[in-house]
């Protein structure tokens, strides 16, 4: 074997929109420069009559060119078509990008044309938010497919170890996203946000009703009249209905203090409101782990994450944040906490100094794919 391995990569890649197709990417940079990459892209993800959102596609276009762009899950001509990309680039190691069940039977059947010691998944979850029924008889027969199983918390090994206590698994850790800073600062953004002198809170990404927006509302709810001058930025698409959200919100007499920004946000517009804000916000219900805490680290922002899956591995308590159980009183009393002692300095600079340790490099050396 040559020293630069052939590596097929499988999972959304740009310009396919994504917390998961942006992972793909920034893992694909990494591993391209040591290695031959060819990656298996989607055409689509899901058939629009399931598909939420507005749209399955960003303005993130990618500078990567080996791409293959032919899967579609429904279609199995396409995944004819993909195991003849796979066979013809006759890789080395196989890496595939796991999410959620609905792609078990595609994997399985591109699974099936690579040889045993070189098939490699990696765990975004293990089992869905919902967890349905069925769900882990179908993972049971993926992962006897599978030769390495890799996961970013301690939460996913043990769900995966539940289902085949024989499987391989490689544990390593969600790195920090590399999003360049510009030149604008967050006394600008705030200032274009129309938030200037305002103690702000971010809550980023996707609304779903496991993301706990109603526990932060309620928490807001729990903290105006003890903090004055508080703007909670709500950044994301919808995946829900908004209305009881902002009826809480009416009913809190909270209105001026939030700014809905109901829109999936592109790559190059996520600055801004992580630096317009000093403190970021998961009050998750359910998670495994979660690319919004890469994103706060990339620009050095303090967190609060409850303690749901595998959030609390990410966060050090009290020094890049606070890790609190998933309800509204203990997420109100973080956040007196944080303003009233002004931490953001100082846990900023926590963050920014021990950033190095979720490096891609780092993580593509705990991959074992070089033994």
């Amino acid at each position: 074997m040559s020293s630069r391995l052939k590596i097929v990569t499988i999972g959304p890649f740009p310009p396919l929109r994504g917390g998961i197709s942006d992972f793909h990417e920034s893992l694909v940079t990494q591993l391209s420069k040591k290695n031959d990459i060819t990656v298996l892209n989607f055409k689509s993800l899901y058939p629009k009559i399931l598909f939420p959102g507005k749209s399955q596609y960003g303005a993130n276009k990618s500078r990567f060119d080996n791409v293959h762009t032919v899967l579609n899950p429904l279609n199995i001509f396409s995944w004819v078509k993909g195991r003849s990309v796979l066979k013809k680039s006759n890789p080395d190691k196989l890496i595939i990008s796991y999410w959620s069940f609905f792609f078990v039977p595609i994997y399985m059947f591109l699974l099936s044309c690579i040889k045993k010691g070189n098939r490699y998944v990696l765990f975004h979850n293990v089992v869905s938010h919902e967890n349905r029924i069925f769900e882990r008889f179908l993972l049971k027969v993926f992962i006897k497919k599978i030769d390495y199983c890799i996961v970013m918390n301690d939460y996913n090994a043990k769900l995966i170890l539940q289902i085949n206590p024989k499987a391989k698994i490689i544990k390593n850790f969600h790195p920090i996203y590399e999003i360049p800073h510009s030149n604008s600062s967050s006394h600008d953004y705030k200032r274009e946000l129309k938030i200037e002198k305002k103690k702000t809170i971010l809550f980023f990404g996707l609304i779903r009703e496991y993301k706990g927006l109603d526990l932060l509302i309620n928490a807001i709810g729990l903290s105006k009249n003890k903090l004055k001058d508080l703007k909670v930025l709500v950044v994301g698409e919808s995946y829900e209905s908004l209305d009881k959200y902002h009826k809480m919100i009416r009913d809190h007499n909270m209105e001026d203090s939030f700014i809905f920004i109901n829109n999936f946000i592109d790559k190059v517009d996520i600055e801004k409101y992580f630096l317009a804000s000093e403190l970021v916000i998961l009050p998750y219900k359910s998670a495994s782990q979660s690319g919004v805490l890469s994103l706060a680290y990339n620009f050095n922002r303090p967190v609060i994450v409850t303690d749901v899956g595998g959030l609390s591995d990410y966060v050090s308590h009290e020094k890049s944040g606070f890790i609190v159980q998933p309800n509204s009183k203990d997420i109100s009393n973080k956040i007196n906490l944080f303003f009233d002692k002004n931490l953001f300095e100082e846990m900023s600079e926590f963050i920014k100094n021990n950033n190095k340790r979720f490096s891609w490099e780092s993580f593509e050396g705990k991959l074992n794919l070089y033994g």
